[in-house]
Formats: C-alpha cells, sequence, structure tokens
C-alpha cells in the first residue's frame, strides 16, 4: 500500500506501524520507549503525529499504517504536545546531569537538548512555594525513589526511570515489572527485591537514561590508573573496540582506541582473539607475564574490557576489573 507523509508518497507493507515507515525512509520522530523490536507500549508519547483519518494526535509507534492514510510528522499542535511530554519526563531530571552516571550518554539529556526545553513548567521554582511545601514535596519524591545498589554488577535507581519499559520487553529471564499502582506505579523487580539474574547486561544496554547503570568504584579506577607504581593493562574483549568507538560517535565524538586507552592510563593493552581463552589470558598477566617482566604481581591492575558484565561478579587474584564500553567514555570525562 501507499501511504502519505509530510505531503510525499511512501511505500508500507500490511502490519507496519508509522513510525516504521518513518524511520526506514529516514523521517525523524522522537521517542524512548519504541526501541529496537521490543514490545511497543505508548509510554513516553514523544511520537506523537497528526493523521487524517481522526482529528486526535496519535503515536506513530503503534498505529498501524493503511490505506488513504495521510501522515504529518511536524506541526505547532505536534511541537507543543511533545514539549509538554519532553517536560514531564525531564522534571525529575533537571539540574542532575553533572553529577550523573549517563551524562552524555543519555537520551533523555539528547532529546531535552534537541528540543530545547529550558522553560520547565513541572519544576517547582524558588520562591513559588513555601518552605514547608518544598520540605514535603522532598520527602514525597523521596519516598517513591527505590535504590537497589546490593549487587556487584547493576546498580538500579527509579529516581533516573521514564517507565519506557525497556528492561522489561528485553530481559530473557522477565526480571523487571510494574510495582505499586495509580500515581506510585514504579518500574522494578517483584517487591523491589535485589535484582539476581545471570547478568546478560541488555537492561543496561538499552536503558535510556540512568536508572539501569554498570556497577563500578570510579574513583578507585582512576587513582590505580593514576598511580605510577601500578601497572595497568586492559584486555579487550572480541569486538569490544567497535562498541567503544560506537559510544563516542553517539556523543559526536572520533577516537583511536590505541591513544584513547594510553591516555586513560593503560601501559599495555592485549586484545583477546578468536583462539584465546578470555580466563587464561587475564590469568597470564599476573603469572606468566609478570614472571617474564620480573614485575611483582601485586603491582599489576588487570582490567577486562567486556560486555559481559557478569565477570564484574566473578573477578578473582587475576582480574581485578571489568569495565563496559558504556564506562570508558564516562572514565575519560572523569580524568579531563
Amino acid at each position: 500500500m501507499r501511504i502519505k507523509i509530510n505531503e510525499k508518497t511512501y511505500q508500507a507493507q500490511e502490519g507496519e506501524r508509522i513510525l516504521d515507515v518513518c524511520r526506514r525512509e529516514g523521517i525523524k520522530i522522537p521517542t524512548l520507549c519504541a526501541f529496537e523490536n521490543l514490545l511497543r507500549g505508548a509510554a513516553c508519547r514523544l511520537c506523537l503525529v497528526e493523521i487524517n483519518l481522526t482529528g486526535k494526535l496519535v503515536t506513530s509507534c503503534t498505529f498501524p499504517v493503511c490505506d488513504k492514510l495521510e501522515v504529518i510528522t511536524e506541526s505547532d499542535r505536534i511541537t507543543k504536545a511533545r514539549n509538554i511530554n519532553m517536560e514531564l519526563l525531564w522534571a525529575d531530571h533537571a539540574g542532575k546531569c553533572v553529577t550523573c552516571k549517563k551524562n552524555l550518554q543519555c537520551e533523555l539529556q539528547s532529546l531535552a537538548a534537541d528540543y530545547k526545553i529550558e522553560n520547565f513548567h513541572f519544576v517547582p521554582r524558588k520562591g513559588e512555594i513555601t518552605d514547608q511545601e518544598e520540605r514535603k514535596l522532598l520527602r514525597d519524591n523521596k519516598s517513591r525513589v527505590v535504590v537497589d545498589d546490593k549487587n556487584p554488577v547493576i546498580h538500579r535507581t527509579t529516581e533516573f526511570c521514564v517507565e519506557c519499559r525497556r528492561c522489561i520487553g528485553v530481559c530473557p529471564e522477565k526480571k523487571f515489572g510494574f510495582n505499586n499502582r495509580a500515581r506510585d506505579v514504579v518500574v522494578g523487580t517483584p517487591y523491589n527485591k535485589t535484582l539476581g539474574c545471570s547478568f546478560c547486561g541488555e537492561c543496561v544496554r538499552v536503558c535510556p537514561t540512568a536508572a539501569l547503570t554498570d556497577k563500578n568504584d570510579m574513583k578507585k579506577i582512576g587513582e590505580d590508573l593514576s598511580n605510577i607504581k601500578k601497572m595497568a593493562v586492559a584486555i579487550i574483549d572480541l569486538g569490544m573496540e567497535e562498541k567503544i568507538l560506537e559510544q563516542f560517535k553517539k556523543m559526536g565524538k572520533e577516537e583511536n582506541i590505541r591513544e584513547l586507552f594510553q591516555a586513560l592510563g593503560f601501559e599495555k593493552i592485549i586484545n583477546v582473539t578468536e583462539k584465546d581463552s578470555e580466563d587464561e589470558t587475564i590469568r597470564n598477566v599476573k603469572t606468566d607475564y609478570a614472571k617474564k617482566e620480573k614485575i611483582n604481581p601485586e603491582d599489576i591492575v588487570v582490567f577486562f574490557i567486556s560486555d559481559k558484565i557478569r565477570k564484574k561478579a566473578e573477578k578473582s587474584e587475576y582480574l581485578d576489573y571489568v569495565l563496559t564500553e558504556r564506562e570508558i567514555p564516562r572514565l575519560k570525562s572523569l580524568n579531563h
């Protein structure tokens, strides 16, 4: 079938949604909840568009294409609705970017910048509320926040959750769902218990904000990398160089892997090959290599650069840290 988008005609297939066609044709529509092939729930409502079949705005991620469909993706009405929804999502995040783990890597932050969300109608301003009202508001907000910091792999906080449901859809073990009711509803684990799973890392990968992040002691890592008495060794897993460079590209930056790691303080870089055993490669640094170079193994700090975040819970005497592709840009920003 053929449909019209912004006065131009495009081919569409039965079963497709408006957003699918727009993405294929390079027509930009903002969205947080419509991600890859995950189930869509029209949660963020940023992908609103106008259609000729109804006088209402519809979510392009869920509305199916049909004969005689005509779509407008940009208008004053659409912009106003998107901005309101963006401000509602941004309200709990405003002013926290500098200290946030996902600063410059946050999809919500990028969208807020693209849409120039500067007038926060939903964020109370100083002088507009009394001290008593402010204290009550802060207590109420804090009481809703759930923080899970007990496992060694993933840090979880509802403070930055935008309820996009990506984690619910992507988790192969179905560890996430909705807790509470009405206005108190939050995405989390059953009874908000500590996340326990095989730690595939998919939930962290798809999370658009800092609700789910890789867990590490970045301060201690920085100290070890800058310690002239220590030798920092980076063991880079298969395919990780491309993933790291992709993270920087999302931030609008270009990097050279070797120069990047040297600037971070790594003195030796080892690439894992298809023929290598990662565990053997890690162990050899503090055994065979240390013996060969006559270095005290205690003076070597071994980093495994990998998206296998379960390794964070399996650290041994031979492995000090595991860093994912998401943590390398953060490490660089902290060091500069």
